[in-house]
């Protein structure tokens, strides 16, 4: 029996993360998304968890999309992935967050299918 991985949940999860951009995703958190500056290859932005409007301790990776917030007292501390960064803004589970991610860029725009939208939407409702 073959297993089709792409509609599995870490599957999904990593799609998504992938396929933003540090630019948009800034917008979409609505956290000073003029005041990113590029540093080589890593941007560096006020952090929106810590609500940080002093120092850009935000650190963005996009070439693996994951971020990590130099303020030590920040949730946001330990690298993690862009997915996260949302999760922790929002409070909310992570099929959640993606889903509204979903709803504000299009399906198309992290290449999901209508199967993987229901993984997310059953993940949801079991919640």
């Amino acid at each position: 029996m073959r297993v089709n991985y792409e509609n599995t949940y870490p599957s999904i999860c990593a799609q998504v993360n992938s396929a933003f951009q540090v630019t948009q995703l800034m917008e979409y958190v609505d956290w000073h998304p003029d005041k990113i500056v590029r540093n080589g290859d890593i941007f560096l932005a006020y952090c929106p968890i810590h609500r940080d409007e002093v120092f850009r301790t935000l650190a963005l990776n996009p070439r693996n999309n994951t971020y990590q917030c130099r303020h030590v007292h920040c949730p946001g501390h330990h690298p993690a992935d862009f997915l996260d960064l949302l999760q922790k803004l929002h409070n909310k589970p992570l099929p959640e967050v993606i889903l509204d991610a979903v709803s504000h860029f299009t399906p198309q725009y992290f290449r999901l299918s209508d199967k993987q939208i229901a993984v997310l939407e059953s993940l949801l409702q079991k919640n």
